[in-house]
This record gives C-alpha cells, structure tokens and sequence, in this order.
C-alpha cells in the first residue's frame, strides 16, 4: 500500500515539504495521526492541515486507498470504484499495526526512520468525507468489531471531518464500551456534498468525551485544504482537540472553545446532542475539488 508520511523535520520550515529529511529525533518520539483521505482525492489534497499537524509535532501517517485515491480513479478509467471503501476500515488498521512494528523497531519497507520517532500508544484517527466513514465504520460499525479489537493498539482520540455513518444491510453503529477515543465532530451546515445531518447521527450516537465543530458556510472540501476563513479553524481546532486529550502543552477546554467559537465563521459545543441540521440546497458538483486546488 502507497503511503504518505509527514514528519517533523529541521531541515525545511512549514508549510515547505522536504522529501527524506533527516527527522528532528530529538524531539521525539511524536504522537501519531493515521489519515483518510476521500473519494477521487488522496492526501496530497489535505497537504495544508496534514502539514499542520506536523508542525504542532505530530506524525501524519496518510495512506492512498488502491481503489478511491485520485490516481487509482483515473487508472479506473470512469469505473465507479467508491464502494470499495468498505474494505477501508482494514487498510486503516493495517497502517496502525505497521506503526506499531516501526515502534517496538521493525519498520516497513522504505520506512525505517520511524523507528525512534513515532509513539502509537498516543494515536489519533482523522479522516474527511469517505475517509471519515471509513474510521467512523472500524471504530463503531459492529461489522468491524474483530478488525478493530485485532488492532495493535487503540486511538486514544479521533476526528470526523465531515462524516457519516454507512447504511449497507447488516451495519449496526454503537458508541465503544468504556469511555472510547475522545471525538471531534466537524461538519459544515452548508456542505451539499455529506448532508450535515449525517455528523450530527454520527455525533449524538456518541458519548464519552466530544466536540461538535459547526462551519457556518463552507464547502465539502475547502476547509480541509486550506481555502477560506474555516480552514484556519479547522486546523487550529484539530490540533488544540488533540493536544488537549494527550495533555501536551497547557491546552484546556477553554483554549478549545476559543478557537472553535468565531463569530461568522464556526461554533464548538460539548453537548450532548446537536440538532439534526437541515441539508443545503442542492448543488451541481459540491463533492467536487475547487477549482485549482491541489491535485498531486
């Protein structure tokens, strides 16, 4: 499987990518995020927040799923291939048991410098759009419960960016038994392409310890790329939701709402439950990447 890994570095300064720079170990060992990518992107896409995250001092681990990525689309040639994010949810867990090895030192091919820089026992699961119903699907979906009980090691926090639950025959959703992976809940109210609803099934299904970050007016996908007003709430709101549940730095829940709650542009809320929003008007290619956005 095709991966992508951002790391921190000394050696370039963000958002600057420097492929095979030596990783600033010293630092380390990082807490790591394991990413979804969507339908017909793939994490190249998502290079703005993913850099984001690494520039916080994380480890963005990012595969490219062999069916749903951009360039496994285009090799598809107009085959609609979006149904093989089903089997998603195991190329998900197969990544974390590969982090897992990297850490107690018995990397991957091409991947030996994560022995030394990566901590899965501090694991954040991230996904956006199809990517964050393939982590929603491992984490809740009773038909994942073996694949995610098999995993190597369990998220300690995890980000739906949004997201919705799967409706196939036979897929039943569940909150964890415990208290579970703390949660972030981002969605926008005006995104045509997931109906805003669906976070908020996903949300109120929930219990433990979570966040429901509301976009007032931004697209599927230009949050999660780095375009408009709620792409800098996004990226500081993630990074603040993780730091504050592995206790790094002095965020607190205050430090949280502050970044969440923008007049005009975004509210975070810890209730219980979120109302059931109402979809957009419909709109022509909103699942679609903005024009000159990052393809690759």
């Amino acid at each position: 499987m095709q991966v992508q890994i951002l790391y921190p570095t000394l050696g370039a300064k963000a958002p600057t990518v420097l492929p095979w720079a030596r990783p600033a170990y010293q630092y380390g060992p990082y807490p790591v995020i394991v990413f979804a990518h969507g339908f017909d992107v793939d994490p190249n896409t998502y290079r703005a927040l993913l850099v984001s995250w690494v520039e916080a001092g994380y480890v963005v681990v990012a595969p490219f799923f062999p069916d749903t990525s951009l360039p496994a689309v285009e090799a598809q040639q107009g085959v609609d291939t979006e149904s093989d994010m089903y089997n998603q949810p195991g190329d998900v867990a197969f990544v974390v048991s590969q982090v897992a090895e990297a850490a107690r030192g018995i990397p991957p091919p091409y991947a030996g410098y994560l022995v030394g820089l990566v901590d899965p026992s501090r694991l954040v699961l991230a996904g956006q759009s199809d990517g964050a119903d393939t982590v929603a699907a491992l984490l809740y979906d009773h038909v994942y419960a073996t694949t995610l009980a098999a995993m190597a090691v369990q998220p300690k926090a995890v980000a739906l960016l949004s997201g919705a639950e799967w409706t196939r025959d036979g897929t039943a959703y569940s909150a964890p038994a415990g208290r579970g992976a703390a949660a972030l809940v981002v969605q926008s109210l005006t995104d045509g392409c997931n109906d805003p609803a669906d976070s908020s099934q996903l949300y109120d299904m929930l219990t433990g310890s979570k966040w429901f970050l509301a976009l007032d007016n931004a697209t599927h996908l230009a949050p999660y790329i780095g375009e408009g007003a709620a792409a800098m709430v996004v990226e500081q709101a993630t990074v603040g939701f993780f730091d504050l549940v592995l206790r790094r730095g002095d965020v607190t829940p205050a430090t949280l709402e502050h970044d969440g709650n923008q007049a005009g542009v975004s509210s975070i809320t810890t209730a219980s439950s979120v109302p059931l929003y109402p979809p957009p008007p419909y709109e022509p290619g909103a699942c679609a990447l903005p024009r000159g956005a990052p393809t690759g």
